[in-house]
């Protein structure tokens, strides 16, 4: 089972005695030490969107969930569901994977022109030659392509980008991608999602074989 919900955080009123139901008191806290409103606005979307991506998969916990995260900051459900979640956000949307493995989410706002810099701290040399052989017109969507795969799987890990770059490396297809060692062998797929706004890239990974879910607006 693998279900992936989406929610623009834009205009909604999260202090709204509905959501209360959906946010805890520390999450509130959380947000009020944001200096920035979209900061905010983004803290608060992230966790209603958590429990209500639970409370639509019938996960039968008491919300709002309690979760812990490990020392990279992967966020684990503190019952003993079998779901595992993930959630990522960027610009006006936030995005939650749930899932009854481990899984890893990512969605960028393809907003920033990619420079060679980055493209060479972040892709590893096969990938940064694709990147450097792709027309100029499509790098910056390539660049994307490649990082939302990586985020998507390091998450999936556990470690974020705080995990070996060096050790792996993607090999992109039409809507999804494999995930390589260093010897070419298969680790992970991931796959894109089609998702409603032009401009954004949403990626899932996760072990096995499996179909890529639809996005489910909330």
């Amino acid at each position: 089972m693998i279900r992936v919900f989406c929610m623009d955080v834009r205009g909604r009123d999260f202090l709204d005695a509905s959501w209360a139901p959906y946010l805890s008191e520390e999450r509130k806290e959380a947000a009020r030490r944001r200096r920035q409103p979209e900061a905010r606005q983004m803290c608060l979307g992230a966790e209603a969107l958590l429990n209500r991506a639970l409370e639509a998969v019938g996960a039968g916990i008491p919300l709002p969930a309690a979760y812990t995260r490990n020392e990279y900051g992967k966020p684990y459900l503190s019952s003993e569901s079998g779901i595992y979640v993930n959630w990522s956000h960027s610009g006006a949307y936030a995005v939650c994977a749930v899932s009854d493995t481990e899984v890893g989410v990512d969605i960028q706002e393809m907003d920033k022109e990619p420079g060679e810099r980055l493209a060479r701290r972040i892709l590893v040399p096969e990938e940064y030659r694709d990147w450097e052989e792709t027309a100029c017109g499509e790098r910056k969507e390539r660049f994307y392509r490649y990082w939302t795969v990586k985020e998507s799987f390091l998450k999936m890990k556990g470690t974020g980008f705080y995990g070996d770059l060096d050790v792996f490396r993607v090999a992109l297809g039409t809507g999804a991608a494999d995930i390589l060692d260093a010897e070419g062998n298969h680790l992970c797929l991931a796959r894109f999602l089609s998702f409603k706004e032009a401009g954004y890239l949403v990626c899932v990974c996760r072990e096995g074989v499996w179909q890529a879910p639809d996005v489910e607006y909330i």
